[in-house]
């Protein structure tokens, strides 16, 4: 067997292919990410294959790679993820000083074939899962962010023109509604206009963001009912799960979650006190989503305030929460598994 390492960018991937050995065979290939790549990768691969098996190796860019991935996993070609901090690993160890594009395939291919990073390797398919709602849960966040700013500036812009005009909460969308027809009551001004048109603005925005979130939901509650389950997960937290992990199956155990999702308590102890902190890297939506589970149970949920209540003296809040996020990752992991069992078996059904 053969291995190519592809590492991808935006514009263009960069292709090294090596033996069992771990040598490199012929020359680097650069190629334009267009429909003829595909052609160009698997034509150059079967020339230097000689008749072996090739296994692609693709760092783990999956916004920058997925269209490449999926046209050779339907090409009938054998397709894994590399982590980047495996590649990292062997460009620092067994690969040539400096970085560059070619460099890193290499050791993409290298991590790829490293018989020792087997179970750190996900297949790509292609029918993830998550795939088809991470644009939505995209789209979702950034109309989000954009009706937050226009809140903002149109409370300000409220104040200025008049104190007590600004309602409570400008999210729904009667709110913009109650506001234009207040407006209209005013004087004619530049600002009063700039205003109406914000709240027709602010309107469309909310029954966009209304529209995803429906969509979103009708989704999670057919796909993934044992996660929904789960107190305090709401559609918007499954779906956001489920947009960042795209093949929930590719986590090997709860423990790869929970370094994925930065719940895993990080040791940074000496000596006989043994104490652990925040890990500050991994998936920040992930985090962010399980950390508002946690915030939720928190409040509402019983095993959860006694699970706080039982490590809060000896490690404090903070580290009380510490203790409820990685649990929750536990349960998490159980409930998509439980979800993914029927999913696996309807998409094998003939």
């Amino acid at each position: 067997m053969v291995t190519v390492g592809i590492d991808p960018h935006k514009q263009t991937h960069t292709a090294v292919i090596i033996d069992d050995a771990g040598r490199r065979l012929g020359k680097v290939l650069t190629v334009a990410d267009d429909p003829s790549a595909i052609v160009k990768l698997l034509t150059w691969a079967g020339k230097h294959a000689g008749g072996r098996s090739v296994r692609w190796a693709i760092e783990d860019g999956r916004g920058l790679a997925r269209r490449l991935a999926t046209a050779l996993t339907a090409a009938g070609e054998s397709v894994v993820w590399v982590p980047v901090r495996l590649m990292v690993a062997e460009r620092h160890h067994t690969g040539p000083r400096g970085k560059s594009d070619p460099l890193d395939a290499f050791a993409v291919a290298k991590a790829g074939a490293n018989p020792d990073n087997a179970r750190y390797l996900a297949e790509h398919r292609l029918d993830e899962p998550g795939a088809e709602l991470a644009p939505l849960v995209d789209e979702r966040n950034d109309l989000l962010t954009e009706r937050t700013r226009l809140i903002n500036k149109m409370r300000w812009r409220l104040h200025e023109l008049a104190p007590g005009l600004e309602p409570a909460s400008l999210t729904t969308l009667k709110a913009p509604r109650e506001l234009a027809a207040q407006l209209r009551t005013l004087g004619v001004t530049p600002l009063r206009r700039v205003l109406q048109a914000n709240c027709a603005r602010l309107e469309r925005l909310t029954r966009d963001i209304n529209a995803l979130t429906h969509e979103l939901a009708d989704h999670a509650r057919r796909t993934f009912p044992a996660l929904l389950a789960v107190p305090g997960v709401g559609a918007i937290v499954a779906t956001t799960i489920l947009a960042e992990l795209g093949n929930p199956a590719r986590v090997r155990n709860a423990a790869a979650l929970a370094r994925l999702a930065g719940t895993a308590p990080i040791p940074v102890w000496t000596s006989d006190t043994e104490r652990h902190r925040l890990d500050r890297g991994g998936n920040r939506r992930l985090n962010r989503a399980i950390h508002t589970v946690a915030r939720t149970q928190a409040r509402t949920h019983p095993p959860a305030q006694a699970l706080i209540a039982k490590h809060q003296d000896k490690k404090g809040k903070r580290g009380a929460m510490r203790v409820l996020k990685r649990h929750l990752t536990d349960v998490i992991h159980r409930a998509l598994r439980q979800d993914l069992t029927p999913l696996t078996c309807q998409q094998s059904a003939p």
